[in-house]
């Protein structure tokens, strides 16, 4: 399934649940783990009395991150993982981006906290930019799995169809996955808006013809499916239909994006990745199926 996951570190609550993960992937997997801590310019410290030893400052910054790394590798091994650690100074997503490529990642692991509002448009957040602008699929998780590395990671997954190529996309990853891991699927499309309007049934067609093609695709590959035509607000009803119909990670489609194109608000992914508590698969428009 995967070959080189690369997880990206910084030591918080939240880079942890994505160690874990990727720990608990690669031993399910056989895959090679890679962990990455992007050390930050020491220049971004405020404290001028520090800041007057440069060479103090850098020294100590990259020992913590050798002492990081040091320790996931260990995690790692106990396990039985194959690891191999990455210190980098840069910026941190475009450091993760570059080392994704260089390493021929197919998949990265971020990890992100729960944001709403206006927070989840600034321009720092790392797993927002990855994920817009990574050519590999990125899984985003907000805390640690609940089983053993090696065990499953879930039962069921909830992918959703908009009929777009990467929507396409993400719907035969997701099969792919489920059939490789023996999970239940649920395909889920949302017609933008109300169920009624102006006096008269919002047109169903396209969604439930969307839907019967992707369930077609399923069957076929031997898994189990439900699918579920909603309305409204695209980002809250796939949360919504997530927590309902018990699933355990979601897979999104999504084009490379970049520059204030990741900001808008319409960018169903990044709205779903700041506000589900459930792991996101993103799945861009370059990624190849599994192999």
């Amino acid at each position: 399934m995967y070959q080189n996951i690369l997880v990206a570190t910084g030591g918080s609550p939240w880079s942890d649940a994505a160690v874990a993960y990727a720990i608990a992937i690669a031993a399910r997997t056989g895959a090679k783990l890679r962990v990455l801590t992007v050390l930050v310019n020491p220049g971004i410290y405020a404290n001028p009395d520090v800041l007057g030893d440069t060479e103090f400052v850098v020294d100590i910054v990259e020992k913590d991150g050798q002492e990081l790394i040091s320790r996931i590798a260990d995690q790692a091994n106990q396990v039985g993982v194959t690891c191999e650690t990455l210190c980098r100074w840069g910026g941190v997503p475009e450091t993760i981006l570059h080392t994704a490529q260089e390493s021929s990642s197919d998949l990265v692991v971020l990890g992100s906290r729960m944001l709403s509002g206006w927070k989840r448009l600034r321009l720092g957040q790392v797993a927002n930019a990855v994920s817009a602008k990574a050519q590999q699929p990125v899984l985003v998780v907000k805390r640690p799995p609940e089983v053993e590395p090696g065990s499953p990671l879930g039962r069921r997954l909830l992918v959703a169809t908009g009929g777009s190529p990467w929507s396409d996309m993400a719907v035969d990853y997701a099969i792919d996955l489920a059939g490789r891991e023996r999970l239940s699927l649920c395909l889920l499309h949302v017609v933008p808006g109300r169920r009624r309007l102006w006096g008269g049934d919002v047109d169903d067609t396209e969604g439930r013809r969307l839907l019967e093609r992707a369930e077609a695709r399923a069957i076929d590959a031997g898994v189990a499916t439900t699918s579920v035509l909603e309305h409204g607000d695209v980002r809250s009803m796939i949360v919504s239909t997530a927590d309902k119909q018990q699933c355990d990670a979601i897979v999104l489609g999504a084009r490379a994006s970049a520059g204030w194109k990741r900001m808008m608000i319409g960018d169903i992914s990044n709205a779903v990745i700041v506000t589900t508590p459930l792991p996101v698969l993103v799945v861009k428009g370059t990624a190849n199926l599994l192999g």
